[in-house]
């Protein structure tokens, strides 16, 4: 087999590499799979926040003031709003991680399939690099759901607190 000449770059090789559909696709499906949870975990968190503001602009003008003099309803109402903030944040960084682990991932099945040994330390990177990225991707999922579910009981707090309070 000849030498390949030094000038030329592992990102060259890799960029002319065919690879087998066969070795990426179920991958890529997983992948997808994984930003569209997020997407309808991000889709939640903004509908949480819209509910909040329908609310608000629909109440009538005189229970709205008796609503603001309440401290614990405020309290309750900004912070489903930011909990869904937050919420809606992590999805959109776990859809920027995953991108990242995809591209790590993607990465090491090409030097995998280039068989040069030479590219071990390469490979190990991406491999750690993959590895990182998706925990990172795991967790803000996690945090995700946590915020989600923290601000819509937030906002069940607040609509228990309407109905029984008398404002």
């Amino acid at each position: 087999m000849k030498a390949r000449p030094k000038t030329e770059s592992i990102e060259r090789r890799l960029a002319q590499l065919e690879v087998p559909e066969a070795r990426f696709r179920p991958d890529m499906e997983h992948y997808d799979r994984s930003l569209q949870f997020s997407g309808e975990l991000l889709k939640l968190a903004l509908a949480g926040i819209a509910v909040v503001g329908f609310l608000l602009v629909n109440f009538p003008k005189d229970r709205l003031a008796r609503i603001f003099d309440d401290t614990l309803l405020k309290a309750l109402f900004s912070a489903s709003v930011i909990s869904f903030a937050l919420s809606a944040g992590f999805a959109l960084l776990h859809r920027f991680y995953a991108s990242s682990a995809n591209f790590h991932h993607l990465q090491v099945i090409k030097l995998l399939l280039l068989k040069d040994s030479s590219l071990g330390g390469e490979v190990d990177t991406n491999l750690c690099m993959r590895e990182a990225k998706f925990q990172q991707c795991h967790a803000f999922l996690r945090i995700t759901s946590g915020l989600l579910v923290f601000g819509a009981s937030l906002l069940a707090g607040a609509f228990i607190r309407l109905m029984f309070s008398g404002v």
